[in-house]
């Protein structure tokens, strides 16, 4: 049976438990989640050390071990608010290097399109290989072919089309957002992968907090996430 507690451990507990009172009450709201399982080692511990005499504890190291449990549990929550800290800093920095790109004409990885009131609409992709036969399939929003833009042979490399806004019977296409679909085979048959992407003129630059900065881009319904830029030209 543990031994009764004199007063200097008595004293020794009331420190552990202020102390970790005030680790509570000083945190922030966005890390409550990982402080509540800090704190409730922190309770399990010191309801340890209340029914043991730290004194004459059940063998010599048990008492450092549990002081070295407190040292360690409060180095990992340090190192998870400087983590914290850094993510949040370096989301800010990338939006700062973005607000270069605003007016500026990007290329990004996406198959969208925007079509206006009048006129047409243009996309691009990159042939891994030579193919014979290239055709683009305009989507509506909806995932409906609207027209299909016959490109013929086309080498390997970057590669741009022209959609004329209408749609298979010769009717203007509603005004608004349409995505395509490129599928290209060589002089056997055999597909060709095609990877599409999009260009226009970047208008502004969004901080979406630990998710990183995106760009709004001319043409484009929404955001476009910065790692799916490609280039500037």
């Amino acid at each position: 049976m543990s031994s009764p507690i004199n007063n200097s451990t008595s004293a020794l507990i009331a420190s552990l438990q202020t102390s970790s009172s005030a680790a509570t009450s000083g945190s922030s709201a966005s890390g409550m989640s990982a402080l509540a399982n800090a704190n409730s080692f922190y309770n399990l511990l010191v309801t340890q050390l209340t029914n043991q005499d730290p004194l004459n504890p059940m063998s010599n190291s048990d008492l450092s071990a549990q002081l070295a449990q407190f040292s360690t549990a409060s180095g990992v929550q340090s190192i998870q608010q400087s983590m914290s800290a850094l993510t949040a800093q370096l989301a800010q920095a990338q939006g700062l290097q973005a607000a270069n790109l605003v007016g500026q004409n990007v290329v990004f990885d996406s198959n969208s399109m925007s079509l206006g009131t009048s006129g047409g609409s243009a996309g691009g992709f990159t042939l891994s290989g030579a193919a014979a036969d290239v055709q683009v399939q305009v989507l509506d929003g909806s995932g409906q072919t609207v027209d299909t833009v016959d490109l013929g042979a086309l080498p390997a490399g970057v590669q741009s089309f022209a959609w004329d806004g209408k749609t298979a019977s010769g009717a203007q296409a509603p005004a608004g957002g349409y995505t395509f679909n490129v599928q290209a085979v060589d002089a056997s048959g055999n597909a060709v992968s095609a990877s599409p992407f999009g260009t226009g003129t970047v208008q502004a630059v969004l901080l979406n907090g630990s998710s990183g900065a995106s760009l709004q881009i001319q043409g484009q319904n929404g955001a476009i996430p910065l790692s799916n830029i490609q280039g500037v030209v």
